[in-house]
């Protein structure tokens, strides 16, 4: 019999997962892809490795996971704010993922959600259905508020008002000396953020640069077509030696983050039942992304918390 399952294999998913697992609690991990990581991935291309979404990080507060993991050696420094993976960042998701040893079930998609007298219940589109003492929802809002449609209808109804700013992360390798000039700011409001290394392991050698731009408004925009906006706008006439383009609908959610921000979470977590809990970068108090530099604290930290927040439910509801 599962104590906990944990809908969503994203970093938060994840996280919640690897608290599980230190607290040795029996749980499911369903994840709708072959692979977890959701928008985190990291792909090497002729010396370059390139990231479809979080290349860039704010240093982690709380170093315990990163030292458990072997992760310090992996990363290097970018600017004052701002951290990388030497490999990717799929590095973190891979370190994270290799500590379990729970169930898991891969390429499964959820329909719903609901509750048969004291024990959750998860219909996934296939038709299996499978039951559990506690439920986190690891998801993005859309998501969550179609799964959520029986169970905890208020919540799943501000939860489908969320909306999301469109950016395609523009990775490029290049040559030094076909490039003017490295990039270091912003030229205008098309480019939500430029981010470059020349970090060895990161490109061929020091001859070479990684640029990674957010170009804004542009989520339908075809691959080669956000190549050329990117190379035209800032006057670089080469070819670069690799190009990938990433697009994730829910990478950035459209919120000023202020009190007004936590105070829609707080009412969508209150509307949900004991025992629930719902988690992701949609829900931070904080931007998830600042200028292209993540924060992933915050969402590792909600994992955690929200482990020990199922635990101490099935604790309760035992006595």
């Amino acid at each position: 019999m599962r104590d906990v399952v944990v809908i969503g294999g994203g970093l938060s998913g994840l996280a919640a997962c690897c608290e599980l697992e230190r607290r040795c609690a029996a749980y499911t991990v369903i994840e709708v892809k072959r692979r977890f990581g959701g928008g985190i991935r990291s792909r090497a291309e002729a010396g370059f490795v390139m990231d479809a979404s979080a290349f860039a990080f704010r240093p982690f507060a709380d170093q315990a996971l990163l030292e458990d993991s072997g992760l310090q050696q992996r990363m290097f420094q970018i600017s004052a704010e701002a951290w990388a993976f030497a490999d990717g960042t799929e590095t973190l998701i891979g370190a994270l993922a290799d500590r379990l040893q729970g169930g898991r079930l891969m390429r499964m998609a959820l329909s719903s959600v609901g509750r048969l007298r004291n024990r959750f219940t998860i219909c996934l589109e296939n038709g299996i259905m499978l039951d559990a003492g506690a439920l986190i929802l690891a998801l993005p809002a859309r998501y969550a508020a179609r799964a959520l449609w029986n169970l905890a209808p208020k919540a799943a109804e501000q939860l489908a008002q969320f909306r999301y700013d469109s950016i395609l992360r523009v990775s490029l390798g290049y040559h030094k000396r076909n490039l003017p000039a490295r990039p270091d700011r912003i030229p205008d409001e098309a480019f939500s953020f430029i981010i470059s290394t020349d970090q060895p392991g990161r490109v061929p050698d020091s001859d070479h640069l990684l640029i990674q731009v957010g170009l804004r408004s542009a989520g339908n925009l075809p691959r080669d077509e956000a190549i050329r906006a990117v190379t035209q706008h800032f006057g670089w006439r080469a070819s670069p030696l690799v190009a990938r383009v990433d697009y994730w609908p829910e990478a950035d959610l459209l919120s000023e983050y202020g009190e007004d921000h936590r105070q829609r979470v707080g009412a969508i977590r209150d509307a949900l039942p004991d025992g629930v809990s719902l988690i992701g970068s949609d829900y931070c108090h904080e931007a998830p992304t600042i200028r292209g530099v993540a924060r992933l604290d915050e969402r590792i930290g909600a994992g955690q918390a929200a482990a020990r927040d199922a635990l101490a439910y099935l604790k309760a509801r035992k006595r």
